[in-house]
C-alpha cells in the first residue's frame, strides 16, 4: 500500500501536482455521471406548435345613394396605433383560462392538465409562434392542433358576438331614425292637405304663371291700344261711331232690306220720269207716288225692326242706300270694333286671372316656406336613415375590424426529437461545469505562491 501511493510522495511540487490531477479527474467523472443521470432519468417532453401571421391591412367601402347621400365605412389597420397591438391581444387570448378550458374539453382532460402554451412574438413582424409540450410526439401534435382549432373558433365566436352587439345597437338607432322619417312624412302630408300645396315646385310654377300672365296682359293691352286707335281713326274718317257702323252693316247685309232699297231707287226714278212726262194728277204719276210711299214705309218698318226705331230714324239715308268704298270702310270699322271688344274682354279675363294668381301666391308664400322646411327636414331624416341602413350593410362586410384576420403560416407537425432533456444543453452544461471545476482547482493551485509572496513582503 505504501508503494502504490509512493508516486504521490515524490518532490513537494510533483506530489502536489499529482494530487490536483487526481481530484480534477474525480470531479470531472462525477460531473459526467450527474449529466448522464439527468439525461437518462429526466422524463422526455416533445414540443409541437404553429405559426400565425396577421396581415393587418385596413379596408374601406363607400356606398352612394342617389339623391340621398353617401355611406362610407373605413377600417384602419389594426397595427396603425402604437398603444394597441393585436399580437399582444391574441397572446393574452391564447393564454386565457377560458381558452384553456375549451382546449381541455376538446381533449377530455381536466384543465389542470392543459398548461398555457408558450408564445414568442417576433419583433418588427406580425408573426406569432405558439408551442405546446406533451409526453409523446403524437400527443404534442394533437395538443397543438386542438389549440389552433380552439383559437380560431374563439375568434369566430368573438367576431360573431361583436357583430350581434353592433347590429342590436344599430337596430335601436335605426328605429329612431325610421320614426323620425315617419314623423316628418306625416307632418308633410297633413300640411299638404291643409294648404293644398303639394310641393315647393308647385309654388314656383304658380309664381311663374303670375309672371307669364303679367307679360300676357301687357301684350293684350298693347293689342287693345292698337285696336282702339284703329276704331277711333275709322270713326273719324266716316264720322260715325262703331255702334252706327254695326247698324249700317246690318242694313247692308239684310237681303230684304236691300231689295226694298233697290225697289225704292227704281220707283224714285220712275216717278221722276213720269212727273216730267205727265202732270202731278196723272194716274200713272199718282200710282208711282203711292208705290214710292209704300216702299218708304216698308224701309222704315224693316230698318226699325233691324236696328231700332231711334237708330234708324237718325241715320243718314246715304249710308245704307249706296254701296261704294265707304261700305268697305264701314266693314273695316265693324271688324276693328269687334276686335277691340274681344281685346277688352281678353284683357279683363287676363287681369282677373292675374289678380287671382297673385292672391294665391301671397296666400301660399308663408306655407311654401314652411313646406320647404318640412321637406328639408324629411330629406335629412331620410338621408340619415338610408345612410345608417347602408352603414349596417357595409359594416357587415368587414368582420375583422376588432379581431384582425389570422393566417396559419406553419401548421402543427410531428416532432422528430424530444425538446427536453436537450442533448445540446446537457453537453454545454457538462462542459461548463468541468471548466469551472478546473478553474477552481487552478485557483487552489496558485494560492500557496501568492501567500508566500505576501508573507515575504510582511
Amino acid at each position: 500500500m505504501t508503494r502504490s501511493w509512493s508516486f504521490l510522495k515524490g518532490g513537494p511540487r510533483q506530489g502536489r501536482f499529482l494530487r490536483y490531477v487526481l481530484v480534477l479527474a474525480m470531479g470531472w467523472v462525477g460531473i459526467l455521471i450527474l449529466a448522464a443521470a439527468f439525461y437518462f432519468l429526466t422524463p422526455k417532453t416533445y414540443t409541437s406548435g404553429f405559426t400565425l401571421i396577421l396581415p393587418g391591412a385596413g379596408s374601406a367601402s363607400s356606398v352612394n345613394l342617389d339623391s340621398l347621400g353617401q355611406a362610407t365605412s373605413n377600417t384602419s389597420s389594426p397595427f396603425g396605433s402604437h398603444s394597441l397591438s393585436p399580437t399582444e391581444n391574441y397572446k393574452r387570448l391564447l393564454q386565457s383560462y377560458r381558452l384553456r378550458g375549451k382546449v381541455a374539453a376538446g381533449l377530455n382532460l381536466p384543465i389542470e392538465a392543459v398548461p398555457a402554451p408558450s408564445i414568442k412574438l417576433a419583433n418588427q413582424t406580425k408573426l406569432m409562434y405558439v408551442s405546446v409540450k406533451a409526453d409523446s410526439p403524437e400527443a404534442a401534435k394533437q395538443l397543438a392542433e386542438t389549440w389552433l382549432v380552439s383559437f380560431e373558433r374563439e375568434l369566430n365566436a368573438l367576431r360573431n358576438e361583436e357583430q350581434t352587439l353592433r347590429d342590436l345597437a344599430y337596430r335601436d338607432t335605426l328605429a329612431g331614425f325610421e320614426e323620425a322619417v315617419r314623423e316628418t312624412q306625416a307632418k308633410i302630408i297633413a300640411f299638404q292637405s291643409e294648404h293644398g300645396l303639394i310641393s315647393v315646385d308647385q309654388f314656383r310654377e304658380i309664381v311663374g304663371q303670375t309672371e307669364a300672365l303679367r307679360i300676357e296682359l301687357e301684350r293684350a293691352e298693347a293689342e287693345l291700344a292698337v285696336s282702339q286707335s284703329e276704331v277711333t281713326r275709322l270713326s273719324e274718317i266716316l264720322d260715325i261711331s262703331e255702334e252706327q257702323a254695326i247698324d249700317i252693316l246690318t242694313l247692308l247685309s239684310d237681303t230684304a232690306f236691300q231689295s226694298m232699297v233697290e225697289a225704292h231707287s227704281k220707283a224714285t226714278v220712275t216717278q221722276s220720269e213720269l212727273s216730267d212726262m205727265f202732270g202731278a194728277n196723272h194716274p200713272e204719276v199718282i200710282a208711282a207716288r203711292n208705290e214710292l210711299s209704300g216702299l218708304n214705309r216698308g224701309l222704315f218698318e224693316r230698318g226699325s225692326l233691324l236696328i231700332g226705331f231711334e237708330a234708324f230714324a237718325t241715320m243718314d239715308r246715304a249710308y245704307y242706300t249706296s254701296k261704294d268704298q265707304r261700305s268697305a270702310l264701314i266693314a273695316k270699322l265693324v271688324e276693328a270694333a269687334v276686335k277691340f271688344s274681344g281685346a277688352q274682354k281678353r284683357c279683363a279675363a287676363i287681369r282677373e286671372q292675374l289678380e287671382n294668381t297673385q292672391a294665391r301666391v301671397e296666400h301660399l308664400a308663408v306655407p311654401a316656406t314652411e313646406l320647404d322646411s318640412l321637406l328639408r327636414d324629411h330629406q335629412v331624416a331620410e338621408t340619415v336613415f338610408a345612410s345608417a341602413l347602408a352603414r349596417i350593410d357595409t359594416n357587415r362586410t368587414d368582420v375583422f375590424a376588432s379581431y384582425p384576420l389570422t393566417q396559419t403560416v406553419e401548421t402543427p407537425g410531428l416532432p422528430d426529437s424530444p425538446a427536453t432533456p436537450s442533448k445540446k444543453f446537457i453537453a454545454l452544461g457538462t462542459i461548463a461545469g468541468m471548466l469551472f471545476y478546473a478553474i477552481g482547482l487552478a485557483l487552489l493551485w496558485i494560492r500557496l505562491p501568492i501567500i508566500r509572496a505576501l508573507l515575504k513582503t510582511l
